[in-house]
């Protein structure tokens, strides 16, 4: 049982830790207030008081982490799965981040949002997390709801939601520096300025962010160098005292080297770029102390382009008079998203909150190699949500949230919730929860149609015949995703709330989770069409899957000084596909530590460990662990003050987080190896 091993191989020394320190912290007499959320179902509540368990990565823990990629810091999420996909298939190089495993590097059943602005991918789904146009220092902290959270952000809250909740352009007054430099080519520089103007706070952001990537631990090369160019800004104004409006935009280019198939013919190495665009308005209304009321629109364009050719390809087994040939491939896929939300949200009596909203939203995607067509195909989306939280005394809370929702390619769908939280004082609460939630298809699993054709020639005229494979389609009849979660948690605070622990026993079934199955193809024209391969791949609902497990979360402030961030997680997968079965580490865990020596000089030291398991499209990650520190020393001089740190990144033995050994004896064998770099702040 990986609970034993676990107890026996890693949490002693933990605890000991533990231990020793919480007999230094009694004498301090410190007190923290519970972090205050707003994901959870769209109201500030501390995290013991919400709807879902919810983990917060403050601004703190993000600056000692010394991350220069969001992903970084999801790694101390418990329950949650970070990797960088090689991507043997020829696609682009990714971060991939999943919860509780089942997921290939497009990791679709997972919500990811902007200030409540969703950026998932509505073509292939996932997060290409290199190019969201949102600086993370601009980050004051990244909100996870662990666990079906439908009720409150819509279609793709399946597993999970990730709310990154940027600074206002208020607390980013002035000017502020930070640059990155260190091997693998690490040459990173943001600049933002923040000012005012009577009623307006305005912020600009630019940064730059390149390296080459990750090493191979054989002699072939792993091409996959990175260069990132983002701006984003942020307008924040106060009509008068009851109306604000919120504008923020962002204009993103990553330019990303991609490896070549190391199996098949298709693709070569290239150089992908991708760019991204987004406009986000909002307006808030408080009516009065009861009532407020938000209006937002925002529009998100995704625009890849990927234009490469294949090897040479050799048709002489059909015919040996026939002449080889290349194709010339244009993969390019350009994707846009308009939305639109009202949100009303009303306190009737000093113990009951509502919260009810409607929406509407459209996707538009033109990707004529993987949808066979130069058409832009659409998917409309409306949907309605109410949450509703009753203390209907001083020690019980319960919480009811729903969402109906229909789209373009399936049936309208209800989506509910409810929660019941007891508290036995005011630091320790009990809750127990069970909700619903579905994932309706992207618009590459529904209607894509992806073939490959080209007219044979012998001694360079055409015969008539062509050479056709068709390697992936869509399915019109797929049903929807469905998932039932049922959790127990518990949220303590101890030690005058200096220290906060919670713990969550859950257990989800899935439904319909949708994969492709490989089937024989048909020939629709025997005389005239050669089939390349007689094997297609079809989207259907084959698998199913119960996961049941245990998570545990724990934010010691020690003294003002010192502070201790523990996650562990113990995941359990039933399934009819072995895929799945393997797909999630059965334990895993992580610890950061920050420590303030005196007002010039503070560090930090993590330390993650995860178990062998195997991504859907994967062969394996085998047990790795990670360790990371970071040294930094204050600056001072005049007005202005910053930071010289140095950051030090897998510092242990080299690993894979995504895929242990090569494809075969060609490809590279890719490995995370040590990160040095010195990281320099200073505001102004």
């Amino acid at each position: 049982m990986p609970m034993n091993r676990l107890l026996r191989g890693h949490l002693p020394a933990a605890l000991f830790m533990l231990h020793s320190t919480s007999v230094f912290a009694a004498d301090d007499e410190l007190y923290f207030e519970m972090p205050v959320v707003l994901s959870a179902n769209r109201l500030e509540q501390p995290v013991s008081d919400a709807a879902v368990s919810m983990s917060v990565i403050d601004r703190a823990t993000i600056e000692a982490s010394g991350a220069r990629t969001i992903p970084e810091v999801l790694r101390l999420i418990p329950g949650m799965q970070v990797g960088y996909s090689g991507n043997e298939f020829g696609d682009e190089p990714k971060y991939v981040v999943a919860y509780h495993g089942q997921s290939d590097q497009y990791s679709k059943q997972m919500q990811v949002l902007i200030d409540g602005r969703s950026i998932y991918e509505p073509f292939f789904g996932g997060i290409l997390w290199k190019t969201i146009p949102v600086n993370i220092d601009d980050i004051e902290r990244i909100e996870v709801s662990r666990g079906p959270n439908l009720a409150t952000y819509g279609s793709n809250t399946f597993q999970a939601a990730i709310n990154i909740i940027t600074r206002t352009a208020a607390e980013d007054q002035g000017s502020y520096l930070r640059s990155n430099l260190g091997n693998h080519d690490i040459a990173d520089l943001t600049y933002r300025y923040g000012g005012s103007s009577g009623k307006l706070d305005y912020r600009v952001t630019a940064s730059t962010l390149n390296d080459d990537g990750l090493d191979s631990a054989n002699q072939y090369d792993y091409p996959d160098d990175t260069n990132s160019n983002n701006i984003d800004y942020r307008l924040d104004y106060q009509l008068d005292n009851k109306n604000s409006i919120s504008y923020q935009g962002g204009y993103g280019i990553n330019e990303q080297q991609a490896d070549r198939n190391h199996e098949d013919v298709i693709p070569m190495d290239r150089t992908i770029d991708n760019s991204r665009f987004f406009q986000f308005i909002k307006w808030e209304n408080v009516i009065n102390k009861e009532n407020t009321l938000q209006l937002q629109y925002y529009y998100n364009l995704s625009d890849k382009n990927d234009v490469y050719a294949t090897e040479l390809i050799d048709p002489t087994a059909i015919d040996p008079a026939l002449d080889t040939f290349t194709l010339d491939l244009n993969a390019d896929i350009k994707a846009e998203r308009h939305n639109l939300e009202l949100t009303d949200i009303i306190y009737p009596t000093e113990n009951l909150k509502l919260v009810w909203g409607l929406g509407a939203q459209l996707d538009l995607v033109h990707a004529p190699l993987y949808l066979g067509t130069d058409e832009t195909l659409t998917n409309e989306q409306y949907r309605g949500f109410v949450n509703f939280e009753w203390h209907f005394n001083h020690s019980n809370t319960i919480n009811l949230g729903a969402l109906v929702e229909k789209n373009s390619f399936s049936d309208t769908e209800l989506s509910p919730r409810i929660s019941f939280i007891h508290a036995f004082n005011e630091h320790h609460k009990i809750r127990l929860g069970i909700s619903q939630a579905m994932r309706s298809p992207f618009v590459f699993e529904e209607l894509g149609k992806q073939s490959y054709s080209h007219e044979l020639t012998a001694g360079g005229n055409p015969i008539g015949v062509t050479l056709l494979e068709n390697y992936i389609r869509g399915n019109t009849e797929l049903k929807n995703e469905k998932i039932i979660s049922r959790e127990i948690a518990y949220n303590g605070e101890f030690i005058n709330s200096s220290l906060l622990f919670n713990a969550r026993l859950f257990h989800d079934d899935v439904s319909n989770y949708i994969d492709t199955l490989k089937e024989q193809d048909t020939n629709p024209d025997p005389s005239s069409i050669v089939l390349y391969d007689e094997n297609i791949l079809v989207f259907r609902n084959p698998i199913s899957n119960s996961t049941s497990g245990l998570e545990l979360e724990m934010d010691y402030r020690i003294d003002a000084t010192l502070r201790l961030i523990a996650s562990g997680a113990i995941i359990n997968i039933s399934s009819n596909s072995e895929a799945m079965t393997l797909s999630a580490p059965d334990y895993s865990y992580s610890l950061l530590a920050t420590k303030r020596f005196n007002d010039k000089y503070s560090g930090s030291l993590g330390y993650y460990f995860v178990e062998d398991f195997k991504w859907t499209d994967s062969s394996g990650t085998g047990d790795y662990k990670i360790l990371d520190a970071r040294l930094s020393r204050n600056i001072r001089l005049n007005q202005a003050h910053g930071s010289l740190s140095l950051v030090l990144k897998n510092l242990l033995d080299d690993y894979s987080d995504y895929k242990e050994l090569p494809r075969n004896d060609t490809a590279p064998q890719v490995v995370q190896n040590t990160l040095a770099y010195i990281e320099f702040r200073a505001n102004f």
